[in-house]
């Protein structure tokens, strides 16, 4: 892939968590070509924050807005970061821990920002993952056939970066609780990390500081499958992280009122995510260049100039529409 194509795939490419090991190939890809950072999880159950209640019958979703979804700037007032991570903190904390069971199903539903002209099954996307994670389906939208239920067989692994739901969930209850501590863990994690990639990911305090941040974002994004308790806990150590601003009375890709979180890393490039107002669920994730960017590779015309990345860009947007337990493939809320 040449550099030109490279940039259209920042946006023409997106992560489908039902196909395959739920590989976030977009978001990798973006990652990749912004700055080599840390893997990410490859078993997405979900990625908004919910409270999951397992019944029979049962479904309880996150579900908030509808319409024509619409990128938005960030435009609002900054606050402080402490007060209102602890806010959301409590606000998790406060909810029942419920483990689904293991043959129910998270079902997720992800909107994909910057594909005006894409059909509406490659903007809004859907999985169902079994929690045992066993299991994945979505549908076959093959053009001018009929959608088709694929239930695929799964094995997690249940290394560092694999786990299935259910995994995940035990993983993220069993986290520290003090913030220092799991800030510990995980600049233990993130130095391990760095030290297999040979120190490509990062050689600074603010690049690992950076690294840790994306990746308890990661564990926000696992909706049903991460516990009240672990999404406390998470708040609470993203409050910790130096450099961590936030900014209520902001939008997410979908146009939905929340507050951003956000941190800028020692190569220019901007993360945020955005907490729906009021309940602090997790709305979706974008990565925006604070500088001009010049992609290192080679030029697509000979004798050219390499391809930049303007200042302001947003090279990735998803917002989580819907993310919920229930008791088969297939089922919506």
């Amino acid at each position: 892939m040449n550099d030109l194509e490279e940039v259209g795939a920042f946006r023409a490419q997106v992560p489908e968590p039902g196909r395959d090991r739920l590989a976030p190939g977009r978001e990798r890809l973006v990652r990749a070509a912004a700055r080599p950072r840390r893997r990410m999880p490859g078993w997405r159950a979900g990625l908004a924050v919910g409270t999951a209640v397992a019944g029979a019958a049962a479904v309880t979703a996150v579900v908030t807005g509808g319409g024509d979804p619409a990128p938005a700037p960030i435009t609002a007032r900054p606050v402080s970061a402490t007060q209102v991570l602890e806010r959301a903190a409590a606000a998790a904390g406060a909810r029942p821990d419920h483990r689904p069971g293991s043959h129910q199903w998270v079902y997720t539903r992800t909107f994909q920002a910057g594909q005006p002209d894409a059909p509406s099954f490659m903007q809004h996307l859907e999985s169902w993952v079994r929690f045992d994670g066993l299991r994945t389906a979505r549908y076959d939208q093959a053009p001018g056939k009929k959608p088709r239920l694929v239930v695929t067989g799964m094995k997690p692994d249940g290394d560092g970066e694999e786990r299935s739901p259910a995994q995940w969930y035990d993983y993220l209850r069993a986290l520290p609780g003090a913030p220092s501590a799991l800030l510990a863990k995980m600049d233990r994690r993130a130095d391990a990390y760095n030290a297999e990639q040979h120190h490509r990911l990062f050689s600074t305090a603010d690049g690992r500081d950076q690294w840790v941040f994306g990746r308890l974002v990661d564990f926000l994004e696992q909706g049903p499958s991460a516990p009240p308790s672990g999404r406390a806990t998470v708040f609470r150590a993203l409050a910790a992280i130096p450099g961590v601003q936030v900014k209520e009375g902001t939008k997410d890709a979908m146009g939905r009122a929340g507050t951003t979180v956000s941190r800028t890393g020692p190569d220019g490039m901007r993360e945020e995510f955005v907490l729906a107002s009021g309940t602090y669920d997790y709305l979706g994730r974008r990565f925006v260049a604070v500088k001009d960017r010049t992609l290192g590779s080679r030029p697509a015309v000979k004798g050219a100039p390499s391809p930049v990345i303007r200042a302001g860009t947003v090279t990735s947007e998803q917002a989580v529409e819907v993310t919920t337990v229930v008791d088969r493939p297939g089922q919506r809320p």
